[in-house]
């Protein structure tokens, strides 16, 4: 009987939810409400430490946010610190500024850059990262074209190093 009773226990703390969200759960929560400046506070310490994933979210925050908090050049920071480690939906994220020259200079090279390697990193999903990257080879010039494909065989994720977060 008391087996049973520990068992049973033991079914129950199992299947209850955890009683606190980590702070990624937390800050998609927040951003998901729109609390956007929560979201901030939440994912720029993570961020700062190096995770590819936060600096990716907390570039959605900046790219996505109303009012004073919206900052293209911010959200632009935060992507390439995130495709430089190889995260493939800032590098979406990042060529979507490049090709629009919003935060960033306006650079179809670049762009092409990270939605090759976005769809490279997201092989069944990066279908909308190839059709976005064949739209931008018609607006390409043959050198560019050329520049880029270079680019992207020799592109290789780095290690996250916290002075090299790039300043805008």
């Amino acid at each position: 009987m008391r087996r049973l009773a520990a068992l049973g226990l033991s079914m129950a703390l199992l299947a209850a939810p955890p009683a606190f969200a980590g702070p990624l759960d937390d800050a998609r929560a927040a951003y998901q409400r729109g609390d956007y400046a929560t979201a901030e506070q939440l994912l720029l310490p993570i961020a700062e430490g190096g995770s590819a994933y936060a600096q990716y979210r907390l570039g959605l925050v900046y790219a996505e946010a109303v009012g004073p908090m919206r900052s293209p050049e911010e959200a632009a920071k935060w992507f390439e610190s995130a495709t430089l480690q190889g995260q493939p939906y800032a590098q979406y994220k990042l060529a979507v500024l490049y090709v629009n020259g919003n935060g960033v200079p306006k650079d179809f090279v670049q762009a092409y850059l990270w939605f090759s390697l976005s769809a490279r990193s997201l092989a069944g999903s990066g279908s909308e990262a190839l059709r976005q990257r064949d739209m931008l080879t018609a607006r390409m010039s043959a050198s560019q074209v050329s520049d880029a494909k270079k680019l992207v065989r020799t592109w290789r994720p780095m290690k996250f190093d916290p002075e090299a977060i790039p300043q805008r």
